[in-house]
């Protein structure tokens, strides 16, 4: 015991950084799990809103004996989407179909063909050139 304390008085600046690399050692994992957390839940909040957005916003439409039928990876996090779930979500309806929305874009086609190309000034790279023959003192 004699030996250690006489070994850690002679050597007392070496113990000490060798302590200061642990504690940033351990700082640096301590940091490095907290932000892998912040983004898992980060993209178990997305995973969710795809969810929602591919399935239109209604309740689970799956059986409860689907969920057994996922794979491994699925069972990882519960907004994994299999091709099952996608394909029961059914296909929205074409609102495009409707001819009101025809009249619309063929009116919105015709305004913007009638709209001037440009504002009429001079080119934007044309000034880039006028600038760059012009004297430096103008």
């Amino acid at each position: 015991m004699n030996e250690i304390t006489a070994w850690m008085q002679s050597n007392w600046y070496e113990l000490g950084t060798l302590v200061a690399e642990f504690a940033f050692v351990a700082a640096a994992i301590w940091f490095a799990r907290k932000i892998l957390r912040t983004l898992r839940a980060s993209q178990e909040q997305v995973g969710a809103l795809l969810k929602l957005s591919v399935t239109g916003g209604a309740a689970d439409r799956q059986s409860p004996n689907a969920a057994a039928d996922r794979p491994s990876i699925a069972a990882a996090s519960p907004y994994w989407l299999t091709p099952s779930e996608t394909a029961s979500a059914g296909s929205p309806e074409h609102a495009e179909s409707a001819p009101h929305l025809m009249a619309t874009h063929k009116n919105g086609l015709i305004v913007w063909l009638q709209t001037p190309m440009s504002s009429g000034g001079a080119a934007p790279w044309r000034k880039a050139i006028r600038w760059l023959q012009s004297p430096a003192g103008s």
